[in-house]
């Protein structure tokens, strides 16, 4: 019995490498496709909302690196930003060190599409909509990069000249991710199929997740601009009442005033009192 039970436990023991691997390998590729599509999910937040420098964020505010690490910013008035690594989590940067590192640091400050002011929201829809297409075309680009890793092997990524998705512009300067070469013999076929499958899928819930955002974030901001429209408009219409109104009421008071110095031309006015019988 005994040995019967070591036999099964080498072979658990030998069998659980490959099966980890494979596990791993296929979560890595996932997990590389979910942190590359959370960037891009991103960027098209920064430039709807807006994104400003690190100094001028408020509190409790959320910034990301170009390791994709998070950094929150707190009260501190040197480092106010501390890491979310598990191995960096005592580290803090200054202001100026998170615009160097962060993901975004080449184009912030970004203003946002919905900080446009003095325009209706119908002039900033065409905008809105060509950032969502924008959104659309760079995640089907990373479908096609994830695509094109799967034949690849090795720990070094390899260059793409070009990826073009249907209705887009051309793609270039982009390479294979590591995470998602699966040409090698010790991995499973179903694999390559998962990381094609999985980001098809994930893209998809993306953007009809950003389209239902949008069109409240759209409703929201047309209330909000009707709203300041009315109380601009209204605050014009009381300026322009409120001196005919105080002019008038203010002649009718110095009326009422002078009404004792109106002589009286009446005999009634200067009879005695009646006689008491």
């Amino acid at each position: 019995m005994n040995r019967i039970l070591s036999i099964a436990l080498a072979i658990i023991m030998l069998s659980t490498p490959t099966l980890l691997l494979a596990q791993a390998s296929t979560d890595n590729c996932r997990g590389r496709v979910n942190r590359e599509l959370a960037r891009e999910q991103r960027l098209y937040r920064a430039y709807m909302f807006g994104k400003k420098r690190a100094e001028d964020a408020e509190v409790g505010n959320v910034r990301y690196d170009t390791d994709g690490w998070a950094w929150l910013k707190t009260i501190d008035e040197n480092t106010p930003w501390i890491n979310s690594s598990p191995g960096d989590q005592g580290l803090s940067w200054s202001n100026t060190i998170m615009d160097q590192e962060d993901e975004h640091a080449e184009i912030i400050p970004i203003k946002g599409i919905f900080e446009t002011r003095r325009v209706m929201t119908s002039e900033l829809i065409p905008y809105l909509l060509q950032n969502i297409r924008a959104l659309e075309c760079r995640t089907a680009a990373l479908c096609e990069v994830s695509r094109f890793s799967e034949d690849k092997e090795g720990p070094d990524p390899f260059r793409i000249d070009e990826v073009q998705p249907i209705g887009c512009i051309k793609f270039r300067g982009l390479a294979t991710w590591k995470e998602c070469h699966f040409k090698t013999p010790d991995l499973s076929v179903a694999s390559p199929a998962d990381s094609r499958s999985y980001c098809d899928e994930i893209t998809n819930q993306l953007i009809r997740r950003e389209v239902q955002q949008l069109l409240l974030a759209t409703e929201y901001d047309a209330g909000f601009r009707t709203l300041l429209q009315f109380a601009g408009n209204f605050d014009i219409f009381l300026r322009e009442m409120r001196w005919p109104l105080t002019g008038t009421l203010r002649q009718a008071v110095q009326l009422i005033g002078q009404l004792e110095r109106i002589p009286c031309f009446l005999s009634s006015c200067d009879s005695a009192p009646p006689v008491e019988q």
